[in-house]
């Protein structure tokens, strides 16, 4: 009698300890970045959560949104939309047109564009307010055992017009000689989350500016970072070296496209760090975070 009450304790034991250890691990998190040409188009999933990290060209939305769909994703939780370049909202508007968004989350400017107009009129019709986010106010979340930080630029609002002839969607402020105008890669969204040990940091398509704003943040420079999206597809500005020397990152993704690729000098920092550097170029690249590793295959 007196072993068989000593099994049950100790079944009974077990049965707690093994509870306690299943609810306490970590779910598992999916990234998947997409081969969407020199664009941005990221998809985050944990547990029962989506986040969404830009969309692409406007040729490309249908074709995300097949992909949602394909991985039966009829909702996203959060759509973060770094900044309003084509390459980066274009696809905005088939998505929210498509499926059900929660939260949609913007930078502080305007623009006046195709794809701005778009994605506007898409928040219109779904009765949707976006989230704006401005200097000194970031947003906080957390989705099942994923904690995420959005920082904003430190810019002042601005309504960016275009103010030159032509077809708006082939501008490339790239080309502004404008310097009076602020160059709105700069107003770039920077997502960070973290998932156990592991961290993430998404910069869009920050440029030197929004590079020095994001390495004077204290909760950027003091955690490890895992994994990198590097800014701009990869180019070269006067801050790039420091950045990923600072970030020293183990993993980077370039999205970028065969006609135009990352700068040499990015790619070589990257090898100088050991970082295992993947390119949208060569198709969608997936990632798997166990909260203790992380997985990536192309």
């Amino acid at each position: 009698m007196k072993k068989s009450i000593a099994f049950l304790i100790l079944f009974c034991a077990i049965f707690y300890i093994g509870g306690c250890v299943s609810a306490d691990k970590t779910d598992i998190v999916e990234i998947v970045i997409f081969d969407a040409g020199k664009a941005d188009a990221i998809l985050i999933t944990t547990k029962n959560h989506t986040v969404m990290i830009d969309t692409g060209g406007r040729e490309f939305g249908d074709f995300l949104v097949a992909e949602l769909s394909s991985r039966n994703i009829t909702e996203l939780d959060y759509l973060i939309i770094t900044h309003f370049d084509k390459d980066h909202v274009g696809g905005a508007a088939a998505v929210i047109n498509s499926m059900d968004v929660k939260t949609v989350v913007v930078p502080n400017y305007r623009r006046d564009s195709r794809d701005y107009r778009n994605f506007s009129q898409a928040k219109l019709d779904n009765s949707i307010v976006a989230t704006v986010l401005e200097s000194q106010n970031p947003l906080e979340f957390v989705l099942n055992n994923v904690s995420f930080v959005i920082y904003p630029s430190d810019l002042d609002f601005f309504e960016y017009i275009i103010r030159q002839e032509g077809d708006e969607d082939e501008y490339d402020e790239e080309e502004d000689e404008d310097k009076e105008l602020p160059n709105v890669n700069n107003y770039s969204l920077v997502t960070s989350f973290s998932h156990g040990d592991n961290n993430f940091l998404f910069t869009g398509d920050a440029k030197a500016q929004r590079i020095r704003e994001i390495l004077s943040l204290e909760a950027i420079i003091e955690t490890n970072f895992d994994f990198l999206k590097v800014p701009h597809h990869g180019r070269l500005n006067r801050r790039s070296i420091e950045f990923i020397n600072t970030i020293k990152p183990r993993y980077a993704i370039i999205t970028c496209s065969l006609e135009r690729p990352a700068d040499i000098e990015v790619v070589e920092a990257l090898k100088e760090i050991g970082a295992g550097a993947f390119f949208t170029a060569n198709g969608n690249v997936y990632i798997t975070s166990d909260g203790k590793s992380i997985t990536i295959r192309q």
